[in-house]
């Protein structure tokens, strides 16, 4: 243990209040601004920052099923580990926008985190940078049973001066890491990022949250068992003229650490991708929207989806077998020649045993799998997108809001 954190578990020693009072009702609080570390977590005698407390030692000597609430300001950078028997809640106490610069469960199980925004923008000086992710959750080791949500997530507020490199450059946004099972990022905000989202850790959630201006891929799916379903992703951000050779999707799936491979079990289910909302946008990229390619994919639902993009994969799907593609519609409003299909694709010759059904799109293709159960697919025109366009995000905004707390931002 370093001496910072030596000298703060020796002043934190007697620090813990008496939360044992109601057992699973306990509350903590941690005020950058009032608090200290002679405080002893009560509402009148906080600790001080978030970094702090974990240095400390003082999140495992939490009783079970309590909650630390943050106050307004920078807590530093959190990371740590921890099975909790009862969930133990970290979120922003009522009203407050609580920041850091990196949070990371390395792993651990039984952890609520609420209403936090993070961004290495915060950083004071002094503080060394850090590349890669800004949250992530499961990448160290065993991680189980964590929510997290409400949360912004974010590299730099203000965008309309950067260029390409910049844009490049970015931090990514949030990981479910290659270590955890059963987590749920939930109704979070991540914002101007390079790559948005991944999503590497089996039988997990994705679920009513924006991912909003990136200049790699929205969300990248790779492991078995994944839901992703309500989300909202838009706006990318320069392309090939600009000098990047990333080819962006809004959402793109291959398997974690081989490119290739067998994925199974993955439903994308009501999710709504705007390759840019506003046509004024600088640096305009353009993206693939359900981009799948790199399978066999086995057992995908890919159902309710609405796509307005300026390209040819709307829905792709390579090498699926026992696949249901239904519902869905996509559609481009720019004109030319990138307009959006819906496709049964291969690379291994290995598609077989599919459902495509319900389908609006500008073209279709099925030749990948000529036995296919085919039905009721529609070429699309302006009117039918937009009901099922209106139709998703009044069925986003009922479930999650118009507005985004911590973000300060509207959804749609």
């Amino acid at each position: 243990m370093g001496t910072l954190s030596s000298l703060l578990a020796l002043i934190f020693a007697n620090a813990l209040p008496n939360l044992n009072a109601e057992e699973g009702a306990a509350t903590a609080y941690v005020d950058p601004i009032n608090g200290g570390p002679e405080g002893d977590g009560s509402s009148k005698r906080p600790w001080r920052t978030l970094e702090e407390v974990i240095k400390a030692g003082l999140l495992p000597r939490l009783p079970p099923g309590t909650t630390l609430k943050l106050r307004d300001g920078y807590h530093g950078r959190a990371k740590f580990s921890g099975n909790n028997p009862r969930p133990l809640t970290i979120e922003a106490d009522e009203g407050a926008r609580p920041r850091l610069a990196r949070f990371e469960i390395e792993k651990g199980s039984g952890w609520i985190i609420r209403g936090l925004v993070v961004s290495p923008t915060f950083a004071k000086e002094g503080e060394p940078p850090y590349r890669g992710t800004i949250l992530t959750v499961g990448e160290r080791g065993p991680a189980q049973n964590i929510v997290v949500e409400d949360c912004f997530v974010h590299d730099g507020l203000e965008s309309k001066d950067w260029g390409p490199k910049k844009w490049m450059s970015l931090h990514n946004g949030m990981y479910q890491g290659r270590h955890g099972t059963k987590l749920t990022f939930r109704n979070n905000f991540v914002l101007n990022t390079r790559f948005g989202v991944q999503l590497a850790s089996t039988e997990s959630l994705f679920q009513g949250n924006v991912v909003s201006d990136f200049s790699g891929d929205g969300i990248r799916v790779m492991r078995d068992g994944i839901t992703l379903e309500n989300n909202v992703i838009r706006n990318v951000y320069v392309g090939s003229g600009d000098g990047d050779q990333n080819h962006d999707d809004a959402i793109q799936c291959f398997l974690f650490n081989k490119g290739t491979g067998t994925v199974r079990n993955i439903t994308l289910r009501g999710n709504l991708i705007v390759n840019w909302s506003d046509d004024q946008q600088p640096l305009k990229g353009t993206c693939q929207a359900i981009g799948f390619f790199d399978g066999p994919l086995v057992n995908f639902l890919v159902e309710d989806n609405v796509c307005l993009v300026s390209h040819y994969h709307g829905v792709s799907l390579y090498d699926a077998q026992s696949s249901k593609i239904l519902n869905n519609a996509v559609m481009t409003r720019w004109g030319g020649k990138l307009q959006p299909w819906v496709m049964l694709g291969q690379k291994k010759n290995q598609a077989m045993n599919n459902q495509v059904h319900g389908n609006l799109a500008h073209s279709f293709n099925f030749n990948a799998d000529p036995n296919a159960r085919v039905s009721q697919n529609k070429r699309v025109t302006k009117k039918a997108f937009y009901a099922r366009y209106d139709k998703l995000a009044q069925k986003i905004i009922e479930k999650y809001g118009q507005h985004h707390a911590a973000a300060n931002r509207d959804r749609l």
